[in-house]
């Protein structure tokens, strides 16, 4: 797949997560084995990496809780691509479930392999989202 294309799958990725393009399912971005990682740190995100189609599913349908629904917004700032890497850089800013706002920067790889995510390495502010006590009610 051309460096180009892997760009443009994650812009579409990020499109659908946005709700920019809700006639695109999630999952089809994903292959059989993708991993995603997530900072040690997240106390919420157990196993941690998630590894296989159906556990990165679950992280993505479940991990969502700590916000107030609705009020996701993310601003993708850069994305660069190399190889089969793409690197988005980006803010969310969303409602806390306790009600406090949220304002993080971020930073994820993506490893692209035969047109589908095959990876995922997710980094943030994890002592701001303690600080907010984002974790505090966690079941």
């Amino acid at each position: 797949m051309p460096i180009e294309n892997n760009k443009v799958l994650v812009q579409r990725y990020f499109s659908v997560v946005c709700g920019l393009d809700t006639n695109t399912e999630i999952g089809d971005f994903f292959s059989d084995d993708v991993v995603w990682h997530l900072p040690q740190s997240n106390p919420a995100i157990k196993p941690n990496p998630r590894i296989g189609h159906a556990a990165v599913m679950d992280l993505l349908s479940t991990g969502v809780w700590i916000y107030k629904p609705g009020s996701l917004d993310i601003q993708l700032q850069n994305l660069v691509s190399e190889q089969s890497r793409v690197v988005a850089q980006f803010t969310l800013k969303a409602k806390l479930s306790n009600g406090k706002d949220y304002l993080n920067d971020y930073i994820m790889l993506f490893s692209i392999e035969r047109d589908k995510i095959n990876g995922v390495w997710e980094y943030l502010d994890t002592l701001y989202q303690w600080q907010l006590g984002t974790f505090d009610n966690m079941s």
